[in-house]
């Protein structure tokens, strides 16, 4: 099973305005950086999958357009499953010179820098791309003769289709040069997106920068390249071997290795239950503004606490949506409970075994969670909710007045100098307000509900 988060918004007259990761310096920055550095160049953002590069990507296009600056986007990924990328990605370029204006003559210039795709691209392709790729290619004469030779199982003179190839990639290279110029003098360098190069097959992933490097090394084109530079030099040695040093090999085709700030937990777990369409959730229960921030602040506690890489909380998201999705309207959501027992199951499962069993052994299970975490008062009244609702299944049917002695051991715990005392006491009357609500509405609050919901949630497969 695959989730994926929705796509922000990305107004084009306010780019920013929906960017909760807070990207636009970044992406100002990087921006004043290329548009004014002498191309040709490569640069890469390195960042691990599923950690925001499409939307980095998607803010930065919609930026440079409200810049009235040109950009082109090329997803490597949907496309992979061609021969050569070569024809995919001169698809794209298509496209933006097609949509321009004519007056300078520059589209017959293109019209010939296409027709020499026969002569470059692989011989397997070269019948599919002059049928229909670009809806029949008026390919010039003398290729014509070099689209047949290549195309033939055995070339007539292998010296010679060498040298007229090398011509034609020259040739290309000059006209894709004398296209640039519809850019005029406004625009230095346009800027040609390659996203979710880490997502493709080895060998695509590597043709397509051998292509870039060798037939779009022009003045004013700039690639950004979108991709994990550890996940794609693994591709590399699954081609060339182990023992090949793939990042070595990387320094060919990137220039420059450009990695994307670690944004802010609170920021980031705000964002992905936005576009997770979590916080619409909340939305519609009485209590789920609170409940709400109850869950954020309690992910941040896990996160710091077990030190959380951003897949790790982006699968932990995912978890807590699919939790949301099979929890009944009658039931209150105890998410601090729910939330503490999905990260101890994840990193201790035998104390998680125990807690299960013996709700009694909840001491321990609230030592183990607050080891290690910063002395902050920001991590105060979260942890101790989570506390109180370890706790909680200990109360069994007792009032709500049973519920503060029953948190007197555990002051010891809670009550050093990493937290305020009165925020036991505050977690206690929450809880204990959660618990009056919960009756008067007839809603039930179950620790036996919440440890099938996680059990359940441990059978299903997610990728993320």
């Amino acid at each position: 099973m695959k989730v994926k988060p929705n796509d922000i918004a990305i107004p084009t007259d306010n780019p920013f305005s929906n960017d909760l990761l807070e990207r636009k310096s970044e992406i100002e920055n990087l921006s004043a950086i290329l548009s004014n550095m002498d191309g040709p160049l490569v640069l890469a953002i390195d960042s691990p999958w599923g950690t925001g590069k499409t939307t980095f990507i998607n803010l930065w296009r919609v930026f440079l357009e409200s810049e009235d600056n040109v950009s082109i986007y090329f997803n490597a990924w949907e496309s992979d499953y061609a021969d050569d990328p070569l024809v995919a990605l001169v698809s794209e370029l298509d496209k933006w010179v097609m949509s321009n204006d004519d007056s300078r003559g520059r589209k017959g210039v293109w019209k010939k820098a296409k027709s020499l795709l026969p002569a470059i691209a692989k011989s397997t392709i070269i019948s599919a791309t002059k049928a229909a790729t670009f809806g029949g290619l008026d390919i010039e004469k003398e290729y014509e003769k070099i689209a047949a030779d290549l195309a033939g199982s055995v070339a007539s003179d292998l010296v010679d289709s060498f040298d007229i190839q090398t011509e034609a990639i020259s040739s290309f290279k000059q006209k894709i040069e004398q296209t640039l110029s519809l850019l005029g003098e406004s625009q230095k360098n346009i800027i040609v997106f390659v996203d979710e190069l880490d997502r493709c097959r080895p060998t695509y992933a590597i043709e397509l920068l051998e292509r870039i490097k060798h037939l779009f090394n022009i003045e004013r084109l700039v690639f950004v390249l979108s991709t994990d530079v550890e996940q794609l030099s693994h591709s590399i040695c699954a081609v060339y071997g182990n023992g090949f040093d793939s990042k070595k090999y990387l320094q060919r085709f990137i220039d420059l290795d450009y990695t994307l700030k670690k944004p802010e937990n609170k920021s980031y777990i705000a964002s992905l239950f936005n576009s997770l369409t979590v916080s619409d959730y909340f939305l519609k229960r009485r209590e789920g503004r609170y409940e709400l921030e109850h869950l954020i602040d309690c992910c941040v506690i896990l996160a710091d606490r077990f030190q959380l890489s951003l897949r790790e909380i982006n699968l932990l998201a995912v978890r807590i949506k699919l939790i949301l999705l099979s929890v009944p309207t009658n039931h209150y959501l105890d998410e601090p409970l729910i939330l503490s027992l999905l990260m101890v199951r994840e990193h201790n499962p035998e104390l998680y075994s125990r807690y299960i069993v013996d709700p009694s052994v909840a001491d321990e299970v609230i030592e183990y969670i607050g080891l290690n975490l910063p002395n902050e008062k920001k991590y105060s009244f979260p942890f101790c909710l989570m506390a109180g609702f370890l706790i909680s299944p200990n109360m069994a049917a007792s009032e709500g007045t049973r519920f503060k002695e029953l948190l007197v051991p555990y002051e010891d715990i809670l009550s050093n100098e990493k937290y305020q005392h009165n925020d036991i006491w505050y977690a206690a009357d929450y809880i204990i307000d959660v618990a009056k609500k919960t009756r008067d509405m007839g809603r039930t609050l179950s620790h036996k509900t919440t440890v099938e919901r996680i059990e359940l949630l441990h059978r299903i497969n997610i990728e993320v």
